[in-house]
């Protein structure tokens, strides 16, 4: 049966994207829940992945380079069917549970009307492929490389560009980064959007095999965020479109092209994140700051987050902290009253008191995604250091402002944050420890009186002190 689970999200996006919001903002319910629809960017009819004047330029490049190469060129060869293996994959260090959700599918309906492959509306007004959109954090994935577009078929590169600039998040004339593959039978697969200056290193001409490394998913061209814009041709020209999808609505072509076909919604969780802060998105194209953790402080509390994909009105998500020895130390539930595209849900649970390595388990839809940190960080190799033997903080309590000195600091980049009670992020800078010393004053002016806690931290080091404001 199927399910509309898609949302407008255009005032909600606008207003995070172009004025900047930490999680924490959005709503909460009496049981200290927190959370909701995820925001991100989906093109639209009036804001189209592809123009018209581009579609008129890529196809006669695809078609001249065809030609040149000796390929069909305009011609389907009706003895060969090319099938796609899925066009992404998580690069090496990411080890989230997924990463993407479908946004847009190819519309069906050559009317005003819209209508994807299984009869339903994901999807916008001439809308003429898939759009993938990466998530949690699609920029800070797309600056660190973390979702890469690979060859769904094998065939000969008929067309690339690549240099134009990558963090568009409204609608432009901007030249995108994409690249087009001619297959065996004459169809070609179209891939959009992609990152500056990350497209393979093959040019046209050369070939390519299931699977290889094409590029990373990024914002070029006529984007609202990062994703992947997946197109195929019957040949190299624009009006053989067809739909990688079948379905019922599906009017293009009779069967599908996917090896494997994924179903019109995934329901589950594509990240489990725990942390001591929460994360931050800032203004669009800025980079999100995740603020996650591999070990937590304890006693204390943290935050525990869950990603959902497709959430689905009365599914249950069941969440628990798993002790070392594989017991449960506490567990719980979230009921999901809304169906989304996208969507989150912060937790803060007291920490338990053992140093060792727990582990945060989500359930939902029969799919389990986890995260493992530690309690106390030497437990999970990060070095604790004691505060006033390294690093001086004075004076505290503190009124205006309170000052950090020290020496003999290993030289780096260095991030400060300070939070309060909650969890929220009142404060946060970057600090270049040079000469191996620190002289840095913090204003607090600003601040209400009240107790806060000061992180600096690398990847090698993490530091944490009670601050207290008092006039």
């Amino acid at each position: 049966m199927k399910t509309q689970l898609y949302f407008s999200v255009k005032t909600l996006t606008a207003f995070i994207f172009f004025y900047g919001i930490s999680l924490s903002a959005f709503s909460q319910n009496t049981s200290g829940e927190t959370g909701g629809q995820y925001p991100c960017g989906r093109n639209d009819a009036s804001n189209p992945c592809i123009t018209p004047e581009q579609y008129k330029e890529m196809e006669k490049q695809m078609t001249d380079n065809s030609r040149m190469l000796g390929l069909p060129y305009g011609k389907i060869n009706p003895a060969m069917t090319t099938t796609f293996s899925w066009p992404l994959r998580m690069a090496n260090g990411l080890n989230d549970c997924s990463y993407y959700v479908i946004a847009n599918y190819l519309d069906q309906d050559t009317t005003a009307g819209i209508k994807d492959w299984n009869c339903g509306t994901v999807t916008y007004d001439g809308h003429r492929g898939n759009d993938i959109t990466i998530i949690p954090y699609p920029f800070y994935k797309m600056d660190n490389n973390e979702v890469e577009v690979i060859a769904a078929a094998p065939g000969t590169i008929v067309n690339k560009v690549d240099g134009n600039f990558d963090k568009n998040c409204a609608p432009n004339n901007l030249a995108p980064n994409y690249i087009a593959i001619e297959h065996a039978d004459g169809s070609v697969a179209i891939y959009y959007h992609m990152k500056m200056n990350s497209l393979t290193s093959k040019v046209v001409g050369q070939t390519v095999v299931t699977g290889e490394y094409l590029g990373v998913v990024g914002s070029s061209g006529n984007s609202t965020g990062p994703h992947l814009h997946f197109e195929v041709w019957g040949t190299t020209l624009s009006s053989s479109l067809k739909d990688a999808y079948s379905g019922p609505c599906n009017s293009l072509n009779a069967n599908s092209w996917w090896v494997n076909q994924k179903p019109y919604t995934e329901p589950n969780i594509v990240k489990a994140q725990v942390g001591s802060i929460l994360p931050v998105l800032p203004a669009c194209p800025a980079t999100e700051t995740p603020n996650e953790d591999s070990c937590l402080m304890a006693p204390g509390s943290g935050k525990f987050i869950i990603y959902i994909r497709n959430e689905t009105i009365g599914l249950i998500a069941s969440m628990r902290i798993v002790n070392p020895n594989g017991t449960t130390f506490t567990s719980w539930t979230h009921n999901s009253n809304n169906n989304y595209f996208a969507s989150y849900y912060i937790f803060t649970r007291t920490l338990p008191t053992t140093a060792g390595t727990y582990t945060f388990e989500a359930v939902y839809n029969g799919d389990t995604c986890r995260k493992a940190f530690g309690v106390n960080c030497p437990v999970l190799g990060v070095q604790t250091i004691t505060l006033q033997n390294e690093i001086l903080v004075a004076p505290n309590p503190a009124n205006n402002s309170f000052n950090l000195t020290g020496d003999g600091i290993d030289n780096g980049n260095y991030r400060f944050v300070l939070t309060n009670l909650m969890g929220q992020v009142v404060l946060s800078d970057n600090m270049k420890i040079e000469n191996n010393m620190i002289q840095k004053t913090v204003s607090i002016s600003e601040l209400p009186d009240g107790i806060y806690f000061l992180t600096i931290e690398t990847d090698k080091m993490r530091i944490v002190r009670k601050i207290v404001k008092r006039n």
